[in-house]
């Protein structure tokens, strides 16, 4: 019998504390002071902590919502606590009978803290389930495609942007066919000749002026022995990209050397020369070819006229200092300087990304700093 009583008041006491609590919360609203929408406030405001405090109380009020959850492992990702964030969303995702757009939003936050935890792998892969769910989720194929670039899986990534321009109906060409140049080059990089070429000549079908395209697949061609395919290749780069021809001078200086036909490249960088006087890597491309052949009056000659069209160059002035000195009609004043500037800075190629200041040492499609495309053309 009293073991009967012990129960019944346990009963009572659990369907009190719970009336208790929903009148409490109730009589919150009413009175305006709504936790949930606090906190949401607070983190709209960026006053994490307060947010924090906000959804707790809320989730003491109504344990059985999940937004007050969501939200607050969201707070602890912007607090970056992750590992607590990771926790509260993993343990939703378990959670029975969850709607499925309800579902979704909890695995969009859970995709979010491994992106901050530097997890690749498994935001990419709860960013996959939230598609699985909304194939229309804008915001989780927007996330998913920067994860896929951050991972270099450029054919995923190129699958996620072409279901994206469809959706939001515009051209995505140039960047489609990128990322087919970039499943090339990966291809390539690892030896397999036969997917990396199907892969760059689809780049090219989707955009016939993909410069990346040609580049790449002017590399293949040398690779496998076909040295005038590839030099048809890069030509095309500076027939029909004429500022950025650059990119394409080591590799036909070496392919036209291994031809016996090294004379050739020069009338090709006269031709570059004729059609913009004032391309000063030109310039200086020629004036490196011509030190090399001993002439140093015409070197010097060409890296004056690119000290006129460029007065800051740095590699023009390391390149006077260096002829002048090699010339023998320079101070001691001037040979400290060669020194200081050690080299023909001419002799290695050398890009930097306009947006951020990335250096690299080969061009780049893609910034690997600051993300940014085409930034270093």
């Amino acid at each position: 019998m009293t073991i009967w009583i012990i129960l019944i008041l346990c009963v009572v006491a659990i369907i009190f504390h719970r009336v208790w609590v929903s009148i409490q919360a109730k009589r919150r609203r009413g009175s305006g002071g709504n936790p949930y929408v606090e906190g949401i406030s607070a983190l709209l405001d960026g006053d994490y902590n307060q947010a924090l405090s906000a959804f707790r109380q809320a989730i003491r009020d109504e344990p059985q919502e999940v937004d007050p959850y969501l939200r607050l492992g969201d707070a602890f990702r912007e607090t970056g606590d992750v590992r607590k964030a990771t926790q509260i969303h993993r343990e939703l995702t378990v959670r029975p009978n969850l709607p499925k757009g309800t579902l979704a939003r909890v695995l969009l936050s859970l995709a979010r803290d491994y992106l901050q935890a530097k997890r690749l792998d498994r935001a990419a892969a709860s960013y996959e389930q939230v598609i699985q769910l909304q194939p229309r989720n804008d915001k989780a194929m927007n996330e998913l495609l920067d994860v896929y670039e951050e991972m270099k899986e450029w054919d995923k990534a190129y699958l996620v942007r072409r279901d994206l321009s469809k959706t939001r109906k515009v051209d995505d060409t140039r960047f489609l066919a990128l990322y087919k140049a970039y499943v090339g080059k990966s291809y390539l990089d690892h030896g397999d000749m036969k997917k990396a070429e199907s892969s760059l000549k689809d780049a090219l079908k989707i955009d016939s002026e993909c410069a990346a395209g040609y580049l790449y697949l002017g590399d293949l061609y040398y690779a496998t022995g076909h040295i005038d395919n590839a030099i048809s290749s890069w030509r095309r780069i500076i027939t029909v990209f004429p500022k950025i021809a650059y990119i394409t001078f080591r590799r036909l200086e070496k392919a036209f050397y291994e031809k016996g036909k090294f004379e050739k490249i020069v009338d090709l960088y006269n031709d570059l020369l004729e059609r913009n006087p004032g391309d000063v890597r030109t310039l200086m491309t020629l004036a490196n070819i011509q030190r090399k052949k001993g002439d140093l009056d015409d070197a010097l000659r060409y890296v004056q006229t690119a000290l006129e069209f460029d007065p800051e160059s740095t590699r023009a002035k390391q390149a006077l200092a260096r002829l002048y000195y090699e010339k023998g009609d320079t101070e001691r004043s001037l040979r400290a300087m060669v020194e200081a500037f050690n080299g023909f800075s001419s002799d290695e190629e050398h890009y930097v990304c306009s947006n951020c200041g990335h250096e690299s040492n080969e061009v780049l499609w893609r910034c690997p700093n600051c993300r940014e495309w085409e930034t270093f053309i």
